[in-house]
């Protein structure tokens, strides 16, 4: 669902620019009914044909822009709005670590003693130097306040991660996996760098200046993430994707699927599995 919120990196309270990788209409395919009020998309969404009837019960994402950056009424208002159908059991709020504050976790957690509430944090890197090259402007710090001021409420928190921004390391990709274990965080979604058109990244890829990953590459960073991941911690995706006419790279010829069947063969080809590296802590 589309909240109708924007996001401190835009508007000017933290910068203009936003995230350089960032052109949110790359992430607004799957909302059929964009700035309709939230109670008509979802009932929309449920009515519509492309709606997988057998499943009962469902959970109300928000994902474009930033979905807790506005004032705790508003927010309230919002997410209470999602649950005006009967199939509605919980909501998943897509949003930035330093848009957490005290005033935003006591909404969510008010709605958690009532009904399912995730929150999914993008954290990107666990580089702050990366995070500042990318005019990312939140630090590593703050995603862990946020994460464990949400768990704090009982609310499941899942974190984001990019493969292959400019500056990261694959050492750095793989290192998220201890760093989020340590953290107890309930899910994990792995993306990897898209080029989008519109986005801050066009310009440098079209130099020369920025690649992109390539596919088996980045099956294999995968492989290493999972292997130091905590089994506890649920993988919800694996890949990202973007509408074709705005993809500018990598294209690739597999989708999703694919992607899970070759991670798969991968650490089963390596005889490990996710966690079989872990360190665990004294």
């Amino acid at each position: 669902m589309a909240a109708g919120f924007t996001c401190p990196n835009r508007d000017g309270t933290k910068g203009t620019g936003g995230c350089i990788y960032c052109n949110n209409e790359s992430f607004t395919e799957g909302v059929l009914f964009p700035g309709r009020p939230v109670e008509e998309q979802v009932r929309g969404t449920i009515a519509s044909s492309g709606r997988l009837k057998a499943f009962r019960r469902l959970l109300v994402y928000f994902q474009p822009y930033t979905n807790s950056y506005a004032p705790p009424e508003e927010l309230e208002r919002t997410y209470r709005a999602a649950f005006c159908h009967p199939d509605v059991v919980g909501i998943v709020v897509g949003t930035r670590p330093d848009c957490l504050g005290p005033s935003v976790v006591d909404v969510l957690g008010a709605i958690a003693r009532e009904r399912y509430v995730s929150v999914e944090i993008g954290l990107q890197s666990i580089s702050e130097d990366v995070l500042a090259g990318i005019n990312r402007r939140h630090t590593v710090g703050e995603f862990t306040e946020a994460a464990a001021a949400v768990r704090r409420r009982g609310i499941d928190v899942a974190a984001h991660l990019i493969y292959g921004l400019p500056g990261d390391t694959r050492e750095n990709f793989v290192s998220a996996a201890e760093f989020l274990s340590g953290l107890g965080v309930q899910g994990v979604k792995l993306h990897h760098l898209h080029v989008v058109a519109g986005s801050g990244l066009e310009g440098p890829w079209r130099k020369g200046e920025v690649r992109a990953p390539e596919y088996a590459e980045y099956v294999s960073a995968c492989a290493d993430f999972l292997e130091r991941l905590s089994p506890e911690i649920a993988v919800l995706r694996l890949m990202g994707t973007a509408p074709r006419e705005m993809l500018l790279a990598p294209l690739w010829s597999k989708g999703s699927r694919e992607m899970s069947h070759d991670v798969a063969a991968e650490l089963e080809r390596r005889g490990t599995w996710q966690g079989s590296l872990r360190k665990e802590k004294p």
